[in-house]
């Protein structure tokens, strides 16, 4: 049974656990009835009238459930079979559906025992359970059922709509061919009204193709999900029947099982009957009879990791970690290397891998966020939305970051390595690793990710031009995980002038630090990404007209603010900036800390049913989440650390710079778990466990 519970966690919809059979729940019940005396028997109780619920399907079902017809009389007679006197009553009512033809009578069940039974108390809390979970999981199933009908009555819809257009198109050529006329425009022989497909236009057509053909696959896997959800179930109570019989020397699996098959759950064939359907018009309409092919696309299946996978994985962490450890012994070794030198490479070349350092490290924390959002079963795939082909998984992830920190510490090592060499362009290793990075990164050749690699360009670009672009989840996302890289962004206007400008000839590195133009490049850099999310959460309130989003431009705007007094500051250390850079950065922060743990979090809610957290948790121990919010509040306050000038001899401003900075992208993770988890929460509380896919037409009721 342990067994089958593991099963059930593994497989189920994560979005929909709270609809699923709480087969935990009931062989608790199940467990109590070891323990209750078989020998006595029960008083007279006289059957109670049940209340049929006609509120949202979504409702409380146990509490209309919880007085089950309980009937147990003749105490003196002798004890027989439970399946001699149980009966599994059905009551119901018609509901209106919303216009639905062939509405189903909703069912509800309740459990009545008649004749002598020496069950006592938790035999009836058992049945009482198993009646309310046998009642929430046929609703649920009905109405997701007929939720995806409906969504399968609009795609017939719009696939009617595409092949009108498709006919009317072929005619019109027809025609214009018979009259040895040119083809000047079909539009005006198609219904104008169509503000998605203009008449006549074949990439018109084919993009629409597409847009249908990704709609059928979604519902196509809404329907997977549901079949999944019914089958699970059924064995579910299969499993918790047999399990009672067992313990009990009772024949209920016989009785109630019947009540079980004969339930909306089991009869319904409306899910594989439309499963069938699509499966047809998608492998004759958009597949050309080519099944195999249609399948593909329907049922996407999920790459294995082969023993190449695993043995590059061991590779490249090995040598990654061994050039590491020979870096770090080059580095603090004082017999082979002058200090000088060192302090030269802390000077010119060390923000130009510090800069790819801290890129590498928001690689591994992205990968540690996707395990660890694996491990407690967070949609992160269905929330990102992540189109076929551009999501990578955790061992293509390992790769990349190990792969990209070998690359950069063999570049550090030779360049190390080289102090001593006379007449040998040392800053010619940095160059090298950062033009490696960057091609790998823009490679246009279909190797290595390449679906992934320019997803991830798209996303830079609709970042950048934020106001132009619609605003997805994924995008500021991206945008949010480059507000905590400032310090590298910062950086990059180094690099660019000490490698484009020649100074790296001559190790002058000071004209790229104090010159107008490199100070105002700085600026520039490390507050664009900020506001980029002013822009994207401006863009929202345009789409949305949601006041929050405002709000939420207000924080980015204040950080901003608050950034480019500090910036001046460093450059210009006057008391009066000193009060200013603190007053704003305390501000700012403040702002951050309220909307990271109350809005990205959904934290600290007062009513909530556990304390200051809030209604649903995914992690077992609450303590977890204080703690969290306790580490974030003392990480968003390390920038104070920047406003102070140390000892150059004591450490480097640079080194603690990088220091702050990798700190920042380490909370930055912290700040990813949490805030996806809460946004998979909002998925469970709606039950939405399908992407809702745009379609090439409008208003087809117009039409």
């Amino acid at each position: 049974m342990g067994n089958f519970q593991k099963h059930l966690e593994a497989n189920l919809v994560a979005e929909w656990k709270e609809m699923y059979c709480n087969y935990k729940q009931l062989k608790r019940d199940v467990e109590d009835l070891k323990n209750c005396d078989l020998s006595e028997s029960l008083p007279h109780v006289q059957p109670q009238a049940i209340e049929t619920p006609s509120g949202s399907p979504y409702a409380n079902f146990r509490k209309h459930v919880e007085s089950p017809l309980w009937a147990l009389s003749s105490r003196g007679r002798k004890v027989q079979r439970l399946d001699d006197f149980m009966t599994v009553h059905r009551s119901g009512h018609r509901q209106e559906e919303g216009g639905l033809p062939n509405s189903d009578e909703e069912e509800y069940y309740h459990t009545e025992l008649l004749g002598p039974s020496s069950l006592g108390t938790d035999a009836k809390v058992f049945f009482r359970d198993l009646d309310s979970q046998l009642n929430k999981v046929n609703t649920f199933y009905k109405q997701k059922e007929k939720e995806y009908l409906l969504q399968a009555r609009e795609l017939q819809s719009q696939m009617e709509t595409l092949l009108e257009l498709q006919i009317k198109g072929q005619k019109s050529l027809e025609s214009a061919l018979k009259s040895a006329k040119p083809i000047k425009d079909l539009e005006g022989s198609l219904d104008k009204r169509n503000d998605n497909l203009e008449a006549g236009s074949k990439s018109k057509v084919a993009n629409a193709k597409k847009m249908l053909k990704l709609a059928f696959a979604e519902v196509y896997r809404s329907l997977c999900l549901l079949k999944n959800f019914r089958s699970l179930n059924m064995m579910a109570f299969e499993k918790i029947l047999k399990k009672y019989d067992k313990e009990t020397g009772q024949n209920a699996s016989k009785i109630y099982l019947q009540a079980v098959e004969t339930s909306h759950l089991a009869t319904s064939e409306k899910v594989l009957k439309l499963m069938d359907r699509i499966e047809f018009l998608v492998t004759e309409y958009f597949c050309k009879g080519h099944r195999k092919r249609a399948m593909k696309d329907l049922r996407p299946r999920a790459r294995n990791s082969p023993a190449k996978t695993h043995f590059l994985l061991g590779l490249l962490t090995g040598s990654s970690s061994y050039l590491l450890i020979a870096f770090v012994f080059l580095l603090v070794s004082p017999k082979d290397y002058k200090f000088p030198e060192r302090t030269a490479f802390m000077r010119s070349t060390f923000p130009v891998f510090s800069t790819l350092a801290l890129f590498v490290l928001h690689t591994h924390m992205y990968s540690l966020n996707i395990y660890l959002w694996r491990r407690v079963r967070v949609n992160y795939s269905f929330i990102f939305e992540f189109a076929s082909g551009t999501e990578l998984r955790l061992q293509d992830l390992l790769i990349i970051s190990t792969g990209l920190t070998a690359i950069l510490i063999g570049g550090m090592v030779l360049h190390i390595t080289t102090f001593e060499t006379p007449h040998f362009p040392k800053e010619i290793f940095p160059l090298i690793v950062l033009v490696v990075i960057v091609g790998l990164t823009i490679l246009p050749f279909n190797i290595l990710y390449k679906k992934a690699r320019f997803a991830f360009l798209r996303s830079l670009r609709n970042i950048l031009f934020s106001p132009f672009y619609k605003v997805v989840l994924a995008d500021f996302f991206m945008a949010d995980q480059l507000t905590s890289q400032v310090v590298a962004l910062s950086n990059l206007a180094y690099v660019s002038c000490y490698f484009f400008g020649g100074y790296f000839k001559t190790r002058d590195n000071s004209s790229c630090t104090t010159t107008h133009a490199s100070l105002v490049f700085r600026y520039v850099l490390s507050m664009l990404p900020f506001w980029c999310r002013v822009m994207q959460c401006l863009r929202r309130y345009l789409d949305e007209h949601d006041y929050e989003h405002l709000v939420n431009a207000g924080k980015y705007f204040t950080t901003m603010v608050a950034l480019a007094i500090r910036l001046t500051y460093i450059t210009e250390s006057t008391g009066a900036l000193l009060a200013l850079s603190i007053f704003s950065s305390v501000l700012a922060t403040s702002y951050q800390l309220y909307w990271d743990i109350v809005w990205d979090w959904g934290l600290l809610q007062k009513n909530s049913r556990n304390a200051w957290l809030r209604d649903r948790l995914i992690l077992k121990h609450k303590s977890t989440y204080f703690i969290s919010m306790i580490v974030n509040l003392i990480l968003r306050l390390l920038w104070a650390f920047s406003l102070i000038h140390l000892n150059k001899q004591a450490i480097n401003h640079d080194v603690l710079d990088f220091l702050l900075a990798s700190i920042e992208v380490v909370r930055r993770g912290l700040w990813n778990f949490y805030r996806m988890e809460n946004e998979h929460l909002n998925n469970v509380g709606k039950f939405r466990a399908t992407r809702t896919v745009p379609l090439p037409f409008k208003d087809l009721d117009d039409m």
